[in-house]
């Protein structure tokens, strides 16, 4: 049996195993789907994130929508994990990432959260980096506020080892579409 150290790093391999061109592709495709959800739901406060490594890239998303909101997070406290959530302009932060100049959300204030991971399995949990950031973020996110995990086909539907301080999204979001998880509104 493999650690979660190990797990990750074989996922994220695999990951970056993925070719630049159909990551980008893909990506396109993503923010097309969230595009029809955003338009369809009326959302226009949305949480997102900028792209670490491989991972899959909103910014052509957020680029389209200059007159949505965008909230991004910022490391506020590695123990115990915690974000705060600010709007552009950004700056580079803990390990590299790009993050809010200014962060002055505990809870972000969006009617959607696009929640990034290495894995995602048919339930909605998640393998992360394993900092623990979002499950403690999804543990107190207000019900009315969706949440969504975003990556590639080729990293959903995965079996992921679920601890009891792991929570669920409710839907995923990769180049295929969007598949609910639990009862749409």
């Amino acid at each position: 049996m493999d650690t979660k150290a190990e797990l990750r790093a074989q996922l994220k391999a695999r990951r970056e195993a993925l070719p630049v061109g159909d990551r980008t592709e893909w990506s396109k495709a993503i923010g097309a789907h969230l595009d029809r959800l955003c338009r369809d739901r009326h959302f226009t406060r949305i949480g997102a994130f900028w792209p670490f490594g491989a991972e899959i890239d909103l910014r052509p998303a957020v680029a389209a929508h200059p007159d949505w909101l965008w909230f991004f997070p910022r490391v506020a406290s590695t123990q115990p994990p915690r974000l705060a959530w600010g709007t552009e302009p950004l700056e580079k932060g803990h390990w590299g990432l790009l993050e809010p100049a200014l962060a002055q959300h505990f809870l972000p204030p969006v009617q959607l959260l696009l929640v990034p991971g290495l894995a995602f399995d048919d339930g909605g949990y998640r393998i992360g980096y394993g900092r623990g950031f979002y499950d403690a973020l999804l543990a107190k996110l207000p019900e009315e506020v969706l949440t969504v995990g975003v990556g590639f086909e080729a990293q959903m539907h995965l079996p992921v080892p679920i601890a009891p301080h792991d929570w669920p999204v409710q839907a995923l979001l990769s180049e295929r579409g969007i598949r609910w998880l639990t009862a749409e509104d």
